[in-house]
């Protein structure tokens, strides 16, 4: 028997603390391959209790070759602090795509839920978890996981001495005047306590980042009226739980989960945990809006906690209050998607006063600087492509009209400081992205703009440098797609000659390939038309998605006149 240790990704870490509380009872551990199957065949585990998402340890091949069964294998955090011990059971390939269609209904990668699927390694690990050093872990937890964090145990004690029902209430999201409205709905219907039970464990990207999540609660906390004797009306507490983004199964596994925490009543509204932009759908959606509401309603009797299902809720200025969005309504009510307030955020334009109580409105504008989310345009191409000729411009045109700080990131600069001593290798070039994420992710975070011209041939490398940067800002992939033939065409640097030659090892382009962007923001082919139509189409693009203020009439710019 041997002992290993691995180290987790955030997402373990957040589901290994969810293990070790209860917080996912019935389950002890990390599954094996015959609940796994169990949980995509049938929404439950082999025992044939319901359980409708994989909670799997994912793990490298290499690693998962020398594991056997009986091994046990040390569970730390990043800074390989132990925290809890694995008892081996089962070591078993999972088949991606199968999961991505049994999970999500799908296996297109514009589904974000299925994009970080297929991110995870294909070899799992499963059996039991104990935790190694109590207190060692619960100083963890405080470190690890945002304040108000509860056990179940801690709140199932809080909710004995209320006694009365409680109704929980699940977001990833900073909460609005019509999550107000609905949860106000929910807590009168049952007559009893509200728990708001916000996740702060890795989300989709481009969400608000946890702290700014949690901020913005606890404002609107302070609306909730105290009961007729005093008692409070309302329990914020957080939980880790790291989103899959899969429509109504996870609505039914977020059910569970506070079924766990002794909640009796659960709230269900329009499309949750839809993680949206779905091209092909016209409202954005990749499940229909109230389906999770029926199959939540068809798993009752395997269920304790019962579903209480709402409707959309949007402001209506005749009665000026939020209310149920129906065909009579409709017409005349107003809501904010999430992109637009991100828009004015970013542009730093006020948010209406009905869209959420002053001090929900202040946290969020403040989490935005005052002067706009922080954005990375991100040029990738290749050799000669012309980004590099385009990111000038650009950061040159954004010094002008733009009042934040504009960092300029350029691949051949990098290589000769920041990634000084890394070669040509797959694992170089995806350590060289990564650095370069790990500079703007620090620039962003403080609101400020970053154009980056990189080659930046993996795809796997351009997609973990949009994670590190989309909890904290935007992400604009710019594909400048010029051919390979224009590219040796042009060659200002002579490189391609010398790899033509032999006397240039690893080009990308001739001897490495480059990996073409799936769905990048945008696309420019680099001389099929001027420079400036370039240029122009470039910051238009920037303008729509509120990087940029358009232009008024008559006023010069670094683009041209208008």
């Amino acid at each position: 028997m041997s002992n290993h240790i691995w180290i987790l990704s955030e997402q373990q870490r957040c589901d290994l603390d969810l293990l070790l509380t209860g917080a996912f009872a019935p389950l002890e551990g990390f599954l094996t391959s015959r609940d796994y199957q169990a949980v995509l065949d049938r929404m439950t585990l082999a025992s044939g209790e319901l359980w409708p998402i994989p909670i799997v340890l994912d793990v490298s091949e290499r690693f998962a070759g020398d594991v056997n069964r009986g091994d046990v294998i040390t569970l730390a955090r990043e800074d390989r602090t132990p925290l809890a011990a694995l008892d081996v059971e089962d070591v078993y390939p999972v088949d991606m795509e199968q999961e991505a269609f049994a999970v999500y209904g799908t296996n297109d990668e514009r589904h974000e839920g299925v994009a970080s699927l297929f991110r995870r390694h294909r070899w799992c690990i499963g059996g039991p978890v104990r935790p190694l050093n109590q207190e060692r872990l619960e100083l963890a937890r405080r470190v690890d996981f945002l304040p108000l964090y509860r056990t179940p145990g801690e709140l199932k004690a809080r909710f004995a001495r209320l006694k009365r029902p409680v109704v929980a209430f699940h977001t990833r999201n900073a909460m609005h005047g019509g999550h107000y409205a609905l949860t106000q709905k929910a807590r009168e219907e049952i007559g009893g306590h509200l728990l708001l039970h916000p996740t702060t464990g890795p989300t989709k990207p481009g969400d608000l980042p946890p702290a700014v999540r949690l901020k913005a609660i606890w404002a609107l906390t302070q609306s909730y009226p105290e009961r007729a004797d005093g008692s409070p009306s309302v329990t914020l507490a957080t939980l880790p739980l790291a989103m899959r983004m899969a429509g109504p199964r996870e609505v039914v596994w977020h059910a569970l989960v506070r079924q766990n925490f002794g909640v009796n009543y659960f709230i269900v509204g329009r499309a949750p945990a839809d993680p949206g932009k779905n091209p092909d759908r016209p409202d954005g959606f990749w499940y229909p809006p109230f389906e999770a509401q029926e199959l939540i309603d068809n798993l009752k009797p395997k269920m304790t906690i019962r579903a209480l299902t709402f409707p959309e809720y949007a402001w209506d200025p005749d009665s000026t209050r939020y209310v149920a969005v129906t065909p009579k309504t409709a017409a005349k009510v107003r809501t904010l998607s999430g992109t637009r307030v991100r828009q004015m955020l970013q542009t730093g334009a006020p948010l209406p006063e009905w869209y959420a109580p002053a001090p929900v409105r202040e946290v969020l504008h403040h989490a935005y600087g005052g002067t706009g989310k922080g954005a990375v345009v991100f040029l990738t191409g290749l050799p000669a492509s012309g980004k590099s000729t385009l990111a000038n411009a650009l950061y040159n045109l954004l010094m002008l009209r733009n009042d934040r700080q504009i960092t300029l990131l350029d691949g051949d600069v990098i290589r000769r400081h920041l990634s000084k001593g890394l070669g040509f290798s797959r694992e170089d070039r995806i350590e060289n992205i990564e650095r370069v994420g790990f500079v703007s992710n620090l620039v962003v975070r403080h609101g400020g703009l970053v154009v980056v011209a990189m080659v930046a041939p993996v795809a796997e490398g351009r997609r973990r440098f949009r994670r590190q940067v989309e909890p904290w800002g935007d992400f604009f992939e710019v594909y400048v797609a010029t051919p390979l033939a224009e590219c040796e065409r042009r060659d200002p640097k002579g490189l391609y000659r010398l790899a033509r030659e032999g006397q240039l090892q690893e080009m990308t382009g001739i001897q490495s390939p480059y990996e073409m962007p799936d769905s990048p923001d945008l696309t420019i082919v680099s001389g099929q038309r001027s420079f400036q139509d370039d240029l122009d189409t470039l910051v238009r693009f920037l303008e729509n998605q509120g990087v940029l203020e358009p232009l008024k009439p008559g006023v010069l710019s670094a683009v041209g006149t208008n």
